[in-house]
């Protein structure tokens, strides 16, 4: 991308399509399934390592080629899957907890409690410092999970709905590669073509399918991106909000 001769109507927009916050316009997913995912047992053609587009309810495959029109991101305080799973808190601008001050208890499998409190902001929480999901481990990792939701246009597939992957968690080291790579575009997120694919993965919990991507080029159809542009400026203005985003603890 770096070398790519950008076309003039890209020119002269380094730096937009990057992060914004928010939380208004319920957008469709486009998830990664995993073998648990709940859509391999409500539709055959769902496949693990696919790319499942929630709005149309089918596979877009192991491979995509998007755009990346606007990036959101949060901080979420998930109840651990053990302890029933769910959203106790969110900081949806990044910086404030909702519900502010408030304290829950948290029963590990173990059969330890711990008691985590929001705060005002997550900064004076400190719950996304590591050690802070166990007090008593300075090791463990941090209770809040810092959430990027990027909304999604398909150049192969421009009359599909824009969807949002998340990325989270064990996709951590994914988001922040790409998000590097996008800081350094001549040209906006919203004007560069990537292609994302799946590949297995592991953690501590074991196997799974991971994101990647790979820069490709800049958008060359001034259509296309004049559409990403008008998405980009309306996300911008009246925030993102994500469709089942409960469900994504699962992945």
């Amino acid at each position: 991308m770096a070398k790519a001769q950008l076309p003039a109507f890209v020119e002269g927009y380094a730096g937009m399509g990057g992060l914004g916050a928010g939380d208004r316009l319920e957008m469709p997913r486009l998830k990664l399934l995993q073998s648990s995912s709940p859509e391999l047992a409500a539709f055959n053609k769902a496949k693990p390592g696919e790319f499942w587009h929630s709005r149309i309810d089918d596979t877009l495959g192991s491979t995509v080629r998007i755009c990346p029109i606007y990036i959101d991101w949060r901080f979420i305080l998930w109840r651990p899957r053990e302890a029933g799973g769910g959203i106790l808190a969110r900081a949806d601008d990044g910086k404030h907890w909702a519900p502010a001050d408030t304290e829950f208890t948290i029963q590990f499998k173990s059969g330890q409690a711990v008691k985590w409190r929001t705060a005002a902001t997550v900064a004076a929480s400190g719950l996304d410092k590591r050690g802070s999901s166990n007090p008593n481990d300075p090791k463990s990792p941090p209770a809040a999970t810092r959430m990027y939701s990027i909304v999604c246009s398909f150049p192969d597939l421009q009359d599909l709905t824009p969807a949002v992957v998340i990325l989270q968690g064990a996709t951590m080291k994914v988001a922040t590669k790409l998000i590097d790579q996008l800081k350094v575009l001549r040209a906006p997120s919203f004007g560069a073509v990537f292609e994302m694919s799946s590949f297995k993965d592991k953690s501590k919990s074991g196997e799974f399918y991971n994101y990647a991507f790979e820069m490709i080029g800049p958008v060359e159809e001034r259509a296309f991106y004049e559409q990403n542009f008008a998405q980009y400026r309306f996300f911008m203005k009246h925030g993102l909000k994500v469709k089942d985003l409960e469900g994504a603890q699962e992945e």
